[in-house]
């Protein structure tokens, strides 16, 4: 009797631990358990603030600012585009490149409005507003916040988890905007921007010269948009061969 007590007692007490380190892993882990089942509502709201969290890091073309103009013209009427609430600004950042945000924010560097016509920034900007309708940004940002839950996680004492940092942010934002698209969603939002530049009377040829451009920069490789948006001078031939249907 007493052998049986003593086993129970002992099966009792291993239990309580095992619930007791249970409960402290799911506390340290409930960043990545709210992460992993955030909705896509929640994603858009955290893309926003790591959109604000980007704009501190890069130098913003202020309103009196020829390239802000010149995109601002570019851009008039297209706040809310295909049933999209759309912002646009200029990063002032030599790189030719680009981005968008699944919260609808698009960013434009002026290194590439220095290479680009109208016609071909029209192409650019129909793209990225491809990316945000096609929601291609919503894997890589709850991909981001995991993983920026994790490492908080992993050394949280316990409790719920805290808003995201600066530093969070920061991480999150440059991971969603360096992602790259596969190549169905990248073919996927260039049909987007042919179409786009038709419904806004742009030329469509324009998307063709624009990414013959960007192939050409370092003999067709390079950093940048060509890095974030592979392979230029394939997708200029397949929009070609589209066009010349």
């Amino acid at each position: 009797m007493l052998k049986r007590f003593a086993l129970a007692v002992c099966m009792v007490g291993l239990l309580c631990g095992f619930q007791l380190q249970v409960g402290r892993a799911l506390d340290a882990g409930s960043d990545a358990v709210s992460a992993a089942t955030l909705t896509n509502e929640d994603l858009v709201k955290a893309s926003r603030d790591a959109r604000k969290k980007g704009d501190q890091m890069n130098n913003v073309a202020p309103a009196s600012d020829k390239y802000a103009q010149r995109l601002a013209k570019l851009t008039k009427g297209l706040e809310k585009e295909d049933g999209l609430n759309l912002n646009y600004k200029v990063y002032l950042v030599k790189e030719p490149n680009a981005n968008a945000m699944p919260d609808g924010s698009i960013r434009v560097h002026a290194g590439l409005m220095d290479m680009y016509t109208d016609d071909e920034l029209l192409y650019v900007i129909g793209h990225e507003i491809g990316h945000v309708k096609g929601g291609d940004g919503l894997a890589s940002m709850r991909t981001a916040l995991l993983a920026s839950a994790a490492r908080k996680g992993a050394g949280a004492a316990g409790g719920p988890a805290s808003a995201l940092s600066d530093s969070q942010l920061g991480d999150i934002f440059e991971a969603v905007i360096n992602a790259q698209y596969s190549q169905k969603q990248e073919y996927a939002a260039d049909a987007y921007a042919v179409a786009f530049m038709k419904r806004h009377k742009a030329d469509p040829k324009a998307a063709v010269t624009g990414l013959n451009k960007l192939a050409a920069l370092s003999g067709g490789a390079g950093g940048g948009i060509i890095a974030s948006h592979p392979n230029p001078k394939d997708r200029a031939a397949r929009i070609a061969k589209e066009l010349g249907k």
